[in-house]
This record gives structure tokens, sequence and C-alpha cells, in this order.
């Protein structure tokens, strides 16, 4: 067996699971090529396939779907492809938003325990890593390309990681194989075609080994990022809910701790990590210890408060309906907003009376001044100083849904309802409020 593919298969044994089903992410440009070649060697045609995503990104798009439909028919291997339509978020690139989209399709079509093969080699690992170095990133940042993950309902593997992209081409070449250049690469508009075009032949050529020094490093760094998530794991082993943490649990701990273990619970939380200048501003917050202090830090898609001695970790709120909304509720239709979703069930005690149920109740959003009694209270009071009582964050306070009838205040979401309902004298069932879909009230 030649060296090319006799090190490809001692990497796929090395693979932490043995599915025998192979997908190989087929774009048609030289490595993903040879990959796909090679496991056509490898394996028999039943267990390896190909999977082309067309990102329509540029005019020769469906050229190159039918050139890698025919390489796929060339190898005697089945072939799917999928269009993607690739939207850019604000603060993204377009780079990041095709490989969010890209990876998306390829998730989606896996089917269970498959393993998806892609041509990520060393100098694409040197490449990662300094764009990640230039951009401010910490260890976890600095492992690099994954060479295993789930991924969908099966795995990703790039058993490529160790080959230099010549090692690839060379083989590509002695094999007589026909492959397409991406015209996109030749836009230095991108970090990654001007890092690939302009610096990194220069280091190359002083370093030749650098993109499997590179990859090693990469290694290692994931090692370490192994120990800072042990430590992590251990140090918010009593906390149950990450979204609420405990603002003195965090400042028994030094700084450098308590990054790691932020990082680790926004990570729980499935939201992006913030930069290290918000990470920065979050901890300067931590150590404010006035009750009536107020921090907020915003990043990408993601956002930290902290209130009554608890920091809070969310997505950022979407536009709320407004203080000028009105929608409508009953027994049988429920409401559904920016705000979460509200719909009426059968109380296990006192509730709103079965008439106002049927009849229909107004939803609305605070506009202050309002005056509430709750059930069960002596006295009327402003709104605002039942949620401050009930701990209830400001930031949520204008979301809660309010329900009225006739002009009258009767439910504050699922936290109260008003004292009137229980004076109506009413032989049916009684209706209480169920809202979900919304952050922690506290």
């Amino acid at each position: 067996m030649e060296p090319f593919l006799e090190f490809l298969n001692q990497r796929l044994a090395a693979l932490p699971v043995d599915s025998g089903r192979y997908a190989v992410a087929l774009s048609g440009g030289v490595d993903s090529t040879v990959l796909l070649a090679a496991m056509a060697r490898l394996r028999p045609s039943n267990a390896v396939r190909a999977l082309h995503i067309d990102h329509g990104l540029h005019d020769d798009s469906r050229d190159w779907e039918m050139h890698c439909r025919t390489v796929a028919d060339g190898l005697g291997v089945e072939y799917l492809s999928r269009r993607v339509d690739v939207e850019t978020h604000a603060g993204e690139s377009l780079e990041a938003s095709a490989r969010e989209a890209r990876y998306r399709a390829l998730g989606e079509l896996l089917t269970p325990e498959e393993v998806l093969l892609t041509a990520h080699h060393a100098d694409d690992q040197l490449e990662t890593l300094l764009l990640r170095l230039f951009r401010g990133t910490g260890v976890k940042g600095l492992r690099g390309i994954a060479e295993f993950d789930r991924l969908g309902e099966g795995y990703i593997a790039r058993p490529l990681l160790q080959v230099s992209r010549e090692d690839i081409v060379e083989t590509g070449r002695s094999w007589g194989l026909r492959w397409l250049e991406d015209p996109m690469n030749e836009d230095l508009r991108f970090d990654r075609n001007f890092l690939r075009a302009e610096i990194l032949p220069h280091i190359r050529s002083r370093w030749p080994g650098a993109g499997k020094t590179a990859e090693r490093a990469a290694r290692q760094m994931a090692e370490a990022q192994d120990i800072l998530d042990d430590v992590a794991e251990g140090d918010g082993a009593h906390i149950d809910d990450p979204a609420r943490v405990s603002q003195s649990d965090l400042l028994r701990l030094p700084s450098p701790r308590q990054r790691n273990l932020l990082r680790h619970l926004i990570g729980r939380l499935g939201l992006p990590v913030p930069g290290a200048r918000q990470l920065d501003a979050l901890i300067a917050g931590l150590t404010v210890q006035r009750t009536d202090a107020k921090t907020r830090v915003q990043w990408p898609g993601g956002e930290a408060r902290i209130y009554r001695g608890a920091l809070y970790l969310f997505r950022p709120l979407c536009e709320g309906s407004g203080a000028h909304y009105s929608g409508e509720i009953s027994e049988s239709r429920p409401w559904s907003g920016p705000e979460g979703r509200v719909c009426l069930v059968p109380a296990k005690g006192h509730g709103l009376p079965d008439r106002w149920a049927k009849e229909g109740l107004s939803v609305r959003f605070r506009v202050g001044g309002e005056r509430f009694k709750p059930m069960r209270r002596d006295h009327s009071r402003p709104l605002k100083k039942w949620l401050q009582e009930a701990g209830v964050p400001p930031w949520l306070r204008g979301r809660i849904p309010l329900l009225y009838r006739d002009g009258e205040l009767v439910a504050v979401g699922d936290l109260w309802i008003s004292a009137a309902a229980a004076e109506v004298a009413d032989a049916g069932p009684q209706w209480e409020v169920s809202w979900t879909d919304h952050p922690p009230l506290g």
C-alpha cells in the first residue's frame, strides 16, 4: 500500500468510532477530491458516499456541482448534493456564515453514526491557528481544527491534519485526478486568502515544517483545554442553573478561574464566548458590591447582567411588543409574542373566573403607574413595588404579560392573580396563567 493510503488507513483505524460508513465532504477542490479517491481505494463503494454543498456564492457553482457529481460517479460512490442560502448576520463575515450553513447542511445529511470526513490538512491548521491568534483567541481557540467531534446524528473527522497540502497535490497528480480551483480563493478581501497568498509562503520558506508543528501545538492546546474544563467542572459543580449564578460563588475564586468558569458556563448555555475585553468588563462588574449596582455586558450573541448578587447570562433580548401593544387571550385562544407564550389552564386552587376566561382578556405590557392588589394580599400597591419585592430583574419587568378585563389589571404573568377575581361568584372552573418560553425572572 502506498504511503498516503497507509497513513489514511491508520488514521481511520485510530478514530474513536468504527461505524464502517463514511461520507466525504466534496467541494471539487484538490484536497477533497484526493480524499474521496483515497476512500474509494480503501473501502467498499457501498461504504463511502460523497456530499456536496452548493453555497451559490459564485456564478459557476452549478458547474461545480456537476463536476463533483461526475467525480463521484467515476469513482463508483453514491453522491448527494444540497443547495443552501448563506445569510450574513451583524458582526459575522461571509466566510463564517458560509461555513455555518455548510456544516449545518452536512449534519442534516448524515445518517445515524455515519462519519463525515473533511480534507482539512496541516496547512489549514496553520492558517486557522494564525488567524485565531491575530484575533486574540485563548486556549480553546488555539486548539485549532478539531480532529474528531459529533455532527448531527453522526460524527465529523479530519484524518489529514498531519498531511501537508503539497503531499495531497502530489498524490492527486500521481493518480491522474482532475479538480477545480475556486476563484474565490484568489479574493484577497477574505482574511484566510490573504494569509494564504501573502504571508504563508514566507513562513514556509523559512520554516518548512510549520504546518505539522502547528498541528502538534493544536493537539497540546486541546489537552490544556481538557484540563481547564475539568477545573471549571469542579468550580461549578454546585451551580444548578448556569443562566443564574451567585455573584459570591464567582468572587471566591481567583480571577483566572473566574474567567475559566464563566467561559464554561457560557458554553453550557450554548452562547458564543465573549472576547477578552467583554470578559474583563464582566469580571470588573463582579467586584461591585452595591445592591443598586446594575452591570450590563454585551457581545455578539450573548449578554450578561448582575442584579441583587446574581449574574444572569442569556441571549440578547429581541425587541418587545411595546407599552402600547394590546392583544387578546381566552380559554381557547392562547397568546404568543416576543415575550413568550401565554395560555389559560385549569387552576388547582383559586384563579380567574370561568366567565372571564371564556369572554377573553386583553394582553398588555407596563406603561408605568399601574397599581395592583394580588389575591390574599391586604392592600393595593404600585406594580413596580410588587415586582421589586419579588426580585424580578429590571430588564424583564416591561416584558411580563399583563392581563386586563374591562381596563382592570387582573393577572401579572404567572406571578399573581388579582384579589378581585376571588370576589366573583362563579360556579364554573377556575383558570390560572401559564407563561412559557421566556428568560428566568429571578
